[in-house]
């Protein structure tokens, strides 16, 4: 079948690990035998040359213009869309993550009569409202419609095939009255090609290489991880304990406030900051730590760093929030806390690091968990069964 995904950013140009999940998915897509094109975004740079040997990826769509800039044209950047309908003729359009673009393309393409299908991986589609382009309407029209039309959610996704990232998100989509058939309701968890993060066979206990990977943000709790380095340090028996930083290079700010966290605290000797990490150097990485800290305080809809690191052997210290409680279960596959809380966080990594047969316990469990029902091969039957229905119809 021919299927035009539509996405805001497609690597090589991508922040967190969903846009590489979504180049996963499109490159499984094509192995399977469909013929599978993308539209997204110039990114930053504004460039439009896709780079070298890249095929069928349209890099054209405008990417975080504000709405009241000047430079938001809604109807040129749908006239970008029709045209990609107009000349691929696609049997589904496949929406991925819309944040940045304009909300209005799944309309322009209903209203095209695409048949249309989207992966939810993030919270944004009950969350993004329409009150931005109606801050200059009269008040009965903002109260009427500023609350209620959801671009990203109802009526645009009410009715159309939806895959959710997580249980959490399908959950979140039903408090909000969003209504769709059952049949198209599906869960696609991530998965991961667990032939790229191979278990090293080296013992990783007594633990005392900590990593964190992905985005330096605030709402992924790194500083919590730090603070609970520095309690963790007062204690002998952490003596040797280390914490390896990978990601970032987008929120600088919030870096400068780690770095700075870091020497308050004395740790610039235990905590070593990488930058951001290509994916094909982050085996190696993982394979020469013992345990992935996760401690993500938003609701994180379904994380694909902890697929990774348990995959590679390594236990995870995290947080339940949002999806994650759907692969978290404390002592079970993973030692868990409290999102926030620095005490707790250094609690859970005493504990881990205390009981050799837990951390075992942990991650034999947490692996067998990942090989069975996270890997890519499982997400992408799932997605392909699915929009094969919708095309048929």
């Amino acid at each position: 079948m021919k299927i035009l995904v539509v996405t805001n950013l497609y690597p090589p140009q991508h922040i967190g690990g969903y846009e590489l999940g979504c180049r996963d998915v499109v490159e499984q897509l094509r192995a399977r035998g469909h013929t599978v094109r993308v539209l997204t975004s110039r990114f930053q740079n504004g460039k439009t040359e896709n780079p070298p040997g890249e095929t069928d990826v349209e890099r054209a769509l405008q990417f975080n213009v504000a709405p009241t800039d000047p430079a938001h044209d809604k109807r040129a950047e749908c006239g970008k869309l029709t045209s990609a309908l107009q000349r691929f003729t696609p049997d589904v359009v496949y929406f991925w993550n819309q944040a940045g673009l304009t909300f209005w393309l799944p309309a322009a393409a209903y209203w095209h009569g695409a048949r249309l299908a989207f992966f939810l991986s993030d919270t944004n589609f009950v969350s993004w409202r329409i009150a931005a382009w109606l801050a200059g309407a009269a008040a009965p029209v903002r109260a009427l419609f500023g609350n209620t039309f959801l671009v990203r959610g109802k009526p645009i996704i009410e009715h159309h095939t939806c895959h959710f990232a997580s249980e959490f998100l399908r959950q979140v989509a039903r408090q909000h009255g969003i209504a769709f058939a059952a049949r198209d309701s599906i869960v696609a968890h991530w998965g991961i090609e667990q032939a790229q993060f191979q278990n090293v066979a080296r013992e990783r206990w007594p633990l005392r290489r900590l990593l964190y990977v992905g985005q330096m943000i605030e709402q992924k709790g790194v500083h919590t991880a730090i603070a609970a380095l520095g309690l963790l340090t007062k204690e002998k028996q952490f003596s040797e304990l280390t914490l390896t930083l990978a990601g970032g290079g987008y929120f600088p700010e919030y870096e400068e406030r780690l770095r700075a966290q870091v020497k308050q605290l004395g740790l610039s000797e235990r905590v070593t900051f990488l930058g951001k990490v290509p994916r094909a150097e982050l085996p190696q990485i993982y394979a020469a730590h013992d345990a992935l800290v996760f401690p993500s305080e938003w609701d994180e809809p379904f994380a694909i760093t902890p697929l990774e690191a348990i995959a590679s052997g390594l236990a995870v210290i995290g947080t339940t929030t949002g999806g994650s409680g759907e692969l978290f279960r404390n002592r079970e596959t993973a030692m868990t806390f409290q999102a926030g809380d620095v005490a707790d966080c250094a609690r859970a990594i005493r504990e881990l690091a205390s009981d050799g047969e837990l951390f075992k316990k942990i991650s034999f469990n947490a692996q067998l968990a990942v090989r069975s029902k996270h890997t890519l091969t499982a997400m992408v039957e799932k997605i392909e069964t699915s929009l094969q229905t919708l095309g048929e119809l």
